[in-house]
């Protein structure tokens, strides 16, 4: 190992005559970064020198596995000649998938409880992984953190596996009836036969659980999506009938059903389709802007100015959106602002579309120029033409002082983002119902 002080004397003297820099402004700190933008730091003045070494060849501990089951597996562990040892670990594949590269991979394994992660010193033929607890019928990733004669964590090796189905005692099974459908919610009566001891049903918009599995089973250690839905659905006995409400018209939606036998091992999961009744037509889609008045009135921090605007969609429209914006910056940014308007979620999220005739206050300042925006969805999804209305509050209100500057427009019932949990439905982005963005004039 080659000690180079000399480098840390040369680095300050530079720091400390570039551009005549004081004391006030020359570094007093050393950070080192890694290519995931993380970085580590040191006090100068606590450092005697800086030290470069060279390892040659990989530091990995790669796996083998032979055989798995839910307590235990046996696998074999070797170790590249510059590997003095290596930290281990097991996690669920969704959660693998996300660790895309060496530096992200260690970095979220050293986050983990250290009970979790052992630190090895030998190579294993055939040795047994004990003191684990898998879920059946599950994918993981056993992944291992080679470190180097320094203490440096210098490479990643890892291996997927699937654990083992269970023997399903019978053959469960959960009819499923669709008794009554609306615009805004369905409801279903599930029937069990003899051989489910328990159930539980979990709905979302098709084609979403994926996405939905991907992004939460990380975050709360999901598996599989028997864990997902055991978890987010509602736990049923014996036949049952459940109504989905505040659901979005003419959309299919998939019910998932997880059960488990008479033993209490789960099943495959089942999965059915249920469409909710059709809104709007295949006609021209279209949203009425209606300006009502301008007043005072009672906000959570006391009395202001507020601007009543109504929303009426034609009968063509399955659903809609609206935004407002001030006049200067929707003028420079009018595509950018259309084409959010006229967009889906990413995820499922509440209050993104309307569907029925609404109205908002907005606390806009008197003597603002402001566009207000909307548009409608036809029954074949198509989206119709963005109707702009231009509109300039009055210059004053009687008994009001305008505040100086206005930094944003308020809507009464505005939500903060958050992730609405509701039993029997797949989580769901809140927020609000318009995108609101005033700049300074």
């Amino acid at each position: 190992m080659k000690k180079i002080a000399i480098l840390l004397a040369a680095v300050l003297t530079a720091s400390a005559g570039y551009a005549q820099q004081t004391e006030e402004t020359t570094p007093n700190r050393i950070l080192v970064t890694n290519t995931a933008g993380n970085y580590t730091g040191y006090v100068i003045d606590y450092l005697s020198d800086i030290s470069f070494a060279r390892v040659d060849g990989e530091v990995l501990a790669n796996i083998e596995i032979d055989e798995v089951n839910l307590t235990e597996m046996t696998l074999s562990i070797t170790r590249t000649p510059e590997c003095f040892s290596y930290k281990l670990a097991v996690l669920p594949q969704v959660t693998a998938n996300r660790l895309t590269d060496d530096v992200s991979a260690i970095r979220y394994i050293n986050s983990l409880p250290s009970g979790q992660v052992p630190v090895l010193y030998e190579d294993y033929d055939k040795g047994t992984l004990s003191g684990i607890e898998l879920n059946p019928e599950s994918d993981y990733t056993i992944f291992t953190i080679g470190i180097d004669r320094y203490g440096v964590e210098a490479g990643v090796a890892r291996a997927s596996f699937s654990t083992p189905a269970p023997e399903i005692e019978g053959n469960p099974h959960v009819d499923i009836k669709v008794t009554e459908t609306t615009r805004y919610s369905f409801t279903v009566l599930f029937q069990p036969n003899e051989d489910v001891q328990n159930y539980w049903i979990l709905s979302g918009e098709k084609g979403t659980m994926q996405a939905q599995y991907e992004m939460f089973a990380p975050m709360l250690g999901f598996s599989n999506f028997n864990d997902m839905i055991r978890m987010w659905g509602v736990a049923c006995e014996d036949e049952y009938e459940f109504t989905w409400s505040q659901m979005a018209p003419n959309t299919e939606y998939e019910v998932f059903v997880a059960m488990t036998d008479v033993r209490g091992s789960f099943a495959p999961y089942e999965v059915y389709e249920v469409t909710t009744d059709a809104l709007g037509g295949s006609g021209d889609a279209y949203v009425d802007i209606e300006i009502g008045n301008y007043e005072l009135t009672e906000w959570e921090d006391g009395m202001g100015p507020a601007l009543t605007v109504s929303y009426t969609p034609n009968n063509q429209s399955s659903c809609y959106r609206m935004a407002i914006y001030s006049a200067s910056y929707y003028n420079e940014n009018s595509e950018e602002c259309n084409q959010e308007l006229c967009s889906d979620p990413w995820m499922p999220t509440s209050n993104w579309f309307q569907y029925e005739a609404v109205t908002y206050d907005y606390r806009v300042e008197p003597a603002n120029e402001i566009v207000i925006i909307a548009a409608a969805k036809n029954g074949d999804g198509v989206w119709g033409e963005v109707n702009v209305v231009n509109y300039t509050t009055p210059d004053s209100l009687d008994g009001y002082e305008p505040a100086s500057v206005q930094k944003a427009i308020k809507a009464r019932g505005n939500v903060k983002n958050a992730v609405s949990l509701s039993k029997g439905v797949i989580p769901q982005i809140k927020t609000v119902a318009n995108k609101m963005q005033l700049r300074q004039k």
